[in-house]
């Protein structure tokens, strides 16, 4: 019986920490996209000079980075939730989403470390020691070297439109919030305009959050 009730106690956690994952992330992703500057801007290939202009100094913006990197753990637990409620109906698909979604949520944290953290330690120098390791951020934006693999970030949205997909044919959810999820993940896959993903963001936020809240509150 002590067993059975340790069991009950163990899944109501991690079903209750689930519905925090999915309130947490659309908040802190949203914090993020409406940080930075020119937010209307729907530039592709932002020069990298502009984006030198962006975050240097902006202590806003690279607190909302470290905001979307501390979201990585929620989008995991997120994505393998997704996987469970699918394994029975959409076996092969809701494994490979999953794989495809932790992949490139260990890629969102590379890119945060490599480009958003780096850089906001760069803002504590000097400005003449600043002027000198101008050619590195300009290394650094141009994926120079192994940051080439953070190419592979688009993996991420893909992953969760895969289990989105799952989401709707299968309706294991509320079919509403499977379309908003699938919506939002679909518009993650942009090339890189801070409106868009913000758009996304909140499509994504319609439909994690008041899941999340049932999750928390049903604890089922």
């Amino acid at each position: 019986m002590k067993i059975n009730e340790e069991l009950e106690i163990t899944n109501k956690i991690k079903i209750r920490s689930t519905g925090i994952a999915l309130i947490l992330y659309p908040l802190f992703a949203g914090f993020a996209f409406a940080s930075h500057p020119n937010l209307l801007s729907l530039a592709v290939n932002q020069p990298i000079a502009e984006k030198i202009s962006e975050f240097h100094g902006n202590n806003l913006m690279h607190f909302g980075h470290l905001l979307m990197a501390l979201g990585v753990p929620a989008l995991i637990v997120i994505s393998i939730h997704f996987m469970n409620l699918l394994k029975n109906e959409k076996p092969l698909l809701s494994l490979i989403g999953n794989a495809l979604a932790c992949f490139g949520a260990f890629i969102l944290a590379l890119d945060k470390s490599a480009l958003c953290f780096v850089p906001s330690a760069f803002d504590t120098l000097l400005a003449v020691e600043y002027d000198g390791i101008i050619p590195g951020i300009y290394a650094m934006f141009n994926y120079r070297g192994y940051l080439g693999i953070l190419k592979l970030l688009p993996l991420l949205p893909i992953g969760f439109i895969i289990l989105g997909i799952g989401l709707v044919s299968t309706k294991v959810i509320n079919k509403k919030t499977s379309i908003f999820i699938l919506i939002g993940s679909l518009l993650m896959c942009n090339p890189d305009i801070d409106i868009i993903g913000l758009i996304a963001t909140l499509f994504l936020g319609i439909g994690f959050i008041p899941y999340g809240l049932h999750l928390i509150i049903k604890g089922k």
